[in-house]
């Protein structure tokens, strides 16, 4: 790593960008050759404005990233025809004042691309307006071996990155975002998570001798132990279910996770995220299965897309009746992630019949789950969907 040491604004801001990625970035190789589909330079400069966001995100004054050369580079740009290229510097100048010198170059060349410029920044800055920063900065790793916030959020940068980068001189504009579908995306479970930690206090054992009961099922015992324990019971383990909305306006940190299995070691826990239109993507992880628990915790893939079929999937683990919370901030979208009434009435009459608590984060999801007979309430968060079905006979 080659940094300035020399003192001031501008050399301690290089540092802490190259500090930023040794922390959260994969090696050069990795970058380059991550995804066979995209071009190495849009994942390159998708990746700086990752960092340089997680940069601003921490409180640093990312508009002293600039050393002069920009505006030139600009015109540079627009006077040779290289798109391409400057679709990509633009990428990776987002979010930062060196992106106006840059554009004050090219305008003195090509108004519509100085205008494109402006677009990419729109778009790059939309797709992680709101994403949490533990997700987008996530080095826990993913099926393919990358960490999860590269994978997730490079990609999608990149994705965008690459579309731009391709688009001719005469027609450069944004792509449309995928049609509504109305319709869910099909449930796929990610299968590489892995259930590497033991929680305390979770029941092994699911029976125990007692002294009392319905029926006799040890009478050796009447000899054998004092308290002639000749019954059997099951034994008590604080469980339930909880379903976890990790969306872009949601997550779960490992924190929160411990703190949820303190409460309920027992509990089973899954978490879901559907990346928008996209296919064969896992959008649905088990965090805990009743005693077993991830050490860390999967980032999300943005959109929800999957409401209705995770909390179908959820109710088929549930163990008589135990509480089922399902931590949500009440958005219910389709698979490309467009709001959608009547997926949001089917939610609603689900979290109704079967009593689904709906919780707005985890610390409220612990202490129902700590109280154990936490009275029912409406889907409120579901808003007037959910009170028209509320009043529906």
């Amino acid at each position: 790593m080659r940094v300035p040491i020399a003192g001031g604004v501008h050399g301690r801001l290089i540092r802490a960008h190259e500090l930023m990625h040794a922390r959260v970035s994969p090696v050069a190789p990795v970058i380059v050759e991550a995804w066979p589909d995209l071009s190495p330079r849009a994942v390159e400069c998708a990746e700086e404005f990752r960092v340089n966001e997680l940069l601003r995100r921490i409180g640093f004054d990312v508009d002293e990233l600039r050393d002069g050369s920009e505006r030139l580079a600009g015109e540079r740009l627009a006077a040779t025809g290289e798109w391409a290229e400057l679709a990509c510097f633009a990428a990776a100048l987002s979010g930062t004042r060196a992106l106006s010198d840059l554009v004050r170059g090219v305008r003195r060349v090509a108004g519509e691309w100085a205008a494109a410029c402006r677009a990419i920044e729109r778009e790059l800055r939309g797709v992680v307006r709101r994403v949490p920063t533990s997700s987008i900065a996530s080095t826990a790793l993913g099926p393919a071996g990358l960490p999860l916030g590269f994978a997730t959020h490079t990609r999608r940068l990149a994705e965008v990155v690459d579309l731009w980068a391709a688009a001719p001189r005469a027609g450069v504009r944004r792509t449309a975002r995928p049609r509504a579908t109305g319709t869910f995306a099909p449930l796929l479970l990610d299968e590489a998570v892995e259930l590497d930690r033991r929680v305390h206090g979770a029941c092994v054992v699911r029976r125990t001798h007692a002294a009392y009961g319905r029926r006799v099922l040890r009478p050796d015992r009447l000899v054998t132990d004092p308290a002639r324990r000749v019954f059997e019971r099951r034994a008590s383990c604080r469980g339930g279910v909880v379903v976890v909305d990790q969306s872009g306006s949601m997550a779960i940190t490992e924190h929160e996770l411990v703190s949820l299995l303190a409460a309920a070691p027992g509990a089973f826990v899954v978490g879901y995220s559907h990346a928008p239109g996209s296919q064969a993507v896992p959008n649905a992880w088990v965090l805990a299965d009743r005693g077993r628990a991830a050490s860390r915790v999967r980032a999300g893939n943005v959109g929800n897309g999957v409401d209705g079929p995770v909390l179908r999937f959820a109710l088929g683990r549930r163990r008589g009746r135990e509480p089922v919370v399902w931590v949500s901030d009440g958005q219910v979208t389709d698979s490309t992630d467009h709001a959608d009434p009547g997926l949001a009435v089917e939610c609603a009459q689900l979290a109704l019949r079967h009593g689904i608590q709906m919780v707005t984060g985890v610390p409220e999801a612990v202490g129902r789950l700590a109280a154990r007979a936490a009275p029912m309430e409406r889907p409120r968060l579901l808003g007037r969907v959910a009170a028209a079905v509320t009043a529906s006979p």
